[in-house]
């Protein structure tokens, strides 16, 4: 179990957990190299130098509080409204995929226009995010499928569409209005305009920036907002979220350092996604993190950057083993997750693509709910790194 805590708690013995470089941006006070913490004049030294915080891996731990949230949360969506039934994932992911594209060359024009100083489109916005949420209703795991494995290269624009993706997907499922999703699924290709401000020479900086660097880049949620204001279009709604997306349940966040209570809906679920998929996703496809690992690391931020209730929801959303996820099996063969089981996380759908050897082999479909392939007891063991094939797994779901 991952957990964060205050660096002043960390002790001789405690191992630091690897994160993504890029979570910087939302923990700017974060400890992050990982290994053993050796001495208590190491964690003095790391007070010295200015860390407030750090993820440790500790014990399993039963915590009667959170299964009592777990519970709460659970029929809270019992009570959300039904849902439609679900296109099939073969079916849908074709015109997700025809929506991915056409989001992602309308990110492109959006960032450019930002660039130049243009007002942006925002009839064309409602349009894309339209499309998402038309995505979303018809089958979510194509669009959280599509946001790991597409074979898009900018971080810029996927970040944006990714963040409206599974920004909508997660208001789908607790039972947000379709008006409010597509506002919602703007404010997320726009949450991080703002960056476009900010000099190239400090966003693309390779090494670690300077105490004046980064506070050029906490700004980037106000610049957004200040450039998004100018179309007089644009609701506050949007506005608002974009302007706090960076605000944290306890108040550590920024530009405002507001406390749960008065950070707007949209900024939180704004807030989840851009840490979920700031974690699992890496520029050169070398340090993003495994899919349930970021859902731990995100489980550890808990009454600290989260809600408790929302962030654990957000989990149970995603699943334990998020579409897109690549796993190894008991059968020492491995897969990819195409669609999640909120009711049962750990018996997703998945479709067998490689041998023991990770040699492809003709592919076939298992629900893990049926918990048998072949007559033999089929499992997930674990999330496999998918690096080395992550340019050619989108195939293996693409249709025929």
């Amino acid at each position: 179990m991952i957990k964060k805590i205050p660096i002043e708690d960390l002790k001789p013995g405690m191992e630091v957990v690897r994160v993504a470089k890029e979570m910087w941006y939302h923990l700017p006070y974060l400890y992050a190299d990982p290994g053993i913490i050796e001495s208590e004049e190491e964690v003095a030294r790391l007070q010295d130098l200015g860390y407030r915080e750090v993820f440790v891996a500790v014990d399993e731990e039963g915590d009667e509080s959170d299964d009592t949230r777990l519970s709460q949360f659970a029929a809270a969506r019992e009570d959300a409204p039904e849902r439609p039934a679900r296109v099939p994932f073969q079916q849908a992911i074709s015109s997700a995929m025809v929506t991915y594209e056409d989001a992602m060359a309308h990110a492109m024009r959006i960032v450019h226009d930002a660039k130049l100083g243009r007002k942006m489109d925002y009839a064309a916005s409602l349009e894309t995010a339209g499309a998402i949420v038309e995505s979303a209703v018809s089958n979510p795991d194509t669009l959280i499928c599509l946001a790991k494995l597409s074979e898009f290269d900018d971080y810029t624009y996927t970040h944006c569409i990714n963040v409206a993706a599974i920004s909508v997907v997660f208001g789908e499922y607790i039972g947000m209005s379709r008006e409010e999703l597509v506002l919602l699924g703007v404010a997320g290709m726009m949450h991080d305009l703002g960056k476009t401000t900010v000099p190239a020479r400090i966003i693309n900086k390779p090494g670690p920036l300077t105490s004046a660097e980064r506070d050029e880049v906490r700004r980037h949620p106000e610049y957004g907002h200040d450039l998004l204001r100018r179309n007089s279009d644009i609701p506050a709604k949007v506005l608002k979220a974009v302007l706090h997306h960076h605000e944290r349940y306890n108040g550590s966040g920024y530009p405002e350092s507001l406390l749960r209570k008065d950070i707007p809906a949209f900024a939180r679920i704004l807030c989840l996604a851009d840490v979920y998929d700031a974690l699992t996703s890496d520029r050169c496809y070398k340090n993003a993190i495994l899919p349930n690992k970021a859902l731990g690391i995100m489980y550890g931020m808990r009454d600290q950057d989260f809600d408790p209730t929302e962030v654990q929801l957000f989990i149970k959303c995603l699943g334990i083993f998020p579409a897109g996820s690549f796993v190894r099996l008991n059968t020492g063969e491995y897969a990819l997750v195409f669609e999640s089981n909120s009711r049962e996380p750990l018996n997703p759908k998945i479709r067998i693509i490689m041998d023991a050897d990770m040699k492809p082999i003709r592919t076939r479909d298992v629900d893990l709910t049926q918990r048998v392939d072949r007559g033999k007891a089929i499992e997930i063991l674990e999330c496999a790194d998918p690096s080395t094939y992550r340019r050619t797994l989108m195939n293996y779901l693409a249709p025929n």
